[in-house]
């Protein structure tokens, strides 16, 4: 057995016998990017997986600035490059020169058909977001009875607002025993009725360890709750389908923490502020109804309601005279007018124009003749008066524009 008498001394070695095997000096493998972050020095820090194993890998800003594609998480590729191991941190890794795009990878697949699914059934719309109580009496937990997510959210919330009770509903947050848990937590609380909000959490991680979140039975579970939901995996930028069913996304559990009661403080101002205003109201309704009552109270009408009687009398009764004399006045106005038309329509009677020694020419129909031309030698006409019509023949026509007789 031989003894390395420390720990830099064992990295050193294997450092030296990985990268002298001429193996895994330059080679390609094919996995998909299940993590993906770019330092400020333009440095991308990711890692590869397939069904059983991950590595890390990094890429450094001179070979990435030559790059085709932009990696994404959830992208199949092709990474060329060599192993490397960092002896201070003991970590392997992939010193990438090269990716190559190869698609999306199984689970991002898997993903993208669940999600187009779901918003196809409309369980992400807006519309069946159900509101987050102010002031939760209970708030029901899922997550791990381990851990500082738990402990976090508890803390949290009981520094906003003492006034509460938290239950907890043990769940794994991780690998296949992760789905069914939850969806029985939210079971549970919904058959028991016994909480007013719940909350699912987890404190984060990788691409796969969150995937578990990504399932069609936790999203209908989520959807199906009479009781409102905050996801809180803990996560950024990225989403799982949970996120996008639950009612509110958080971005941490101890944001979920401060977003699920109401601050005690801000609470306790916001009632101190609104018992002021309304004393204030109260105060000033009452100082005007005082008011009013003093007004009241000096009125003619209680010291001497005779007196007062007789005055409204007098308003009455000159109110009337006023009325008399306008509608007087009105009348005779009226009458005047009518007597003035009359005297128009008496100067147009046809009849009177007859009396002044008028007469109306008409022919057998009693349609008027209004020229010579429109009757004949032979022609009966009546000849209207104002006391009687005369029937004649006309017997010769004259036309005054030729002066002469017309024998047509």
């Amino acid at each position: 057995m031989f003894d390395f008498d420390s720990v830099s001394r064992l990295n050193g070695y294997i450092k030296q016998s990985l990268t002298g095997n001429p193996y895994l000096a330059e080679f390609s493998v094919i996995g998909e990017i299940s993590q993906y972050t770019v330092s400020s020095r333009d440095h991308a820090y990711f890692s590869i997986k397939d069904d059983q194993c991950v590595i890390n890998c990094v890429i450094f800003s001179r070979a990435r600035a030559q790059l085709r594609i932009e990696p994404e998480i959830g992208m199949k590729v092709k990474v060329y490059g060599g192993v490397d191991f960092y002896t201070q941190g003991g970590k392997l890794q992939i010193i990438a020169t090269r990716i190559e795009n190869l698609g999306d990878g199984d689970l991002h697949e898997q993903f993208n058909k669940l999600f187009k699914k779901l918003q196809d059934e409309g369980l992400f719309d807006s519309e069946h977001k159900k509101a987050i109580p102010v002031l939760p009496v209970r708030i029901g937990i899922i997550t791990s009875a381990s851990g500082k997510v738990i402990s976090d959210i508890v803390n949290t919330v009981r520094k906003r607002n003492p006034h509460h009770d938290i239950l907890l509903y043990p769940a794994s947050v991780q690998g296949a025993e992760c789905p069914p848990e939850v969806i029985s937590g939210i079971k549970y609380f919904n058959d028991k009725k016994n909480v007013d909000v719940i909350i699912v959490a987890r404190g984060g991680g990788s691409y796969e360890e969150l995937f578990c979140f990504n399932d069609e039975g936790i999203a209908r579970a989520v959807f199906a709750s009479e009781i409102p939901v905050i996801s809180a995996i803990g996560h950024e930028p990225d989403y799982t389908i949970i996120d996008y069913v639950a009612d509110v996304r958080a971005a941490t559990p101890t944001a979920a923490g401060e977003m699920v009661i109401a601050s005690y403080d801000d609470q306790k101002k916001e009632i101190d502020n609104l018992a002021l205003n309304l004393d204030i109201s109260i105060n000033s309704f009452i100082d005007s109804r005082r008011k009013a009552l003093d007004v009241y109270k000096n009125h003619k009408a209680l010291h001497s309601p005779a007196f007062y009687a007789m005055e409204q009398q007098a308003v009455v009764r000159e109110l009337r005279t006023r009325l008399e004399s306008l509608s007087g006045r009105f009348v005779e106005q009226t009458q005047s007018d009518i007597n003035e038309v009359k005297v128009r329509l008496d100067a147009l009677n046809p009849g009177n124009v007859l009396k002044r020694g008028y007469s109306y020419v008409c022919d057998k129909d009693g349609k008027a003749i209004e020229s010579v031309r429109s009757v004949s030698r032979g022609d009966k006409v009546s000849i209207i008066l104002s006391d009687g019509s005369l029937l004649s023949e006309v017997k010769d026509i004259k036309d005054n524009d030729d002066g002469g007789n017309n024998d047509a």
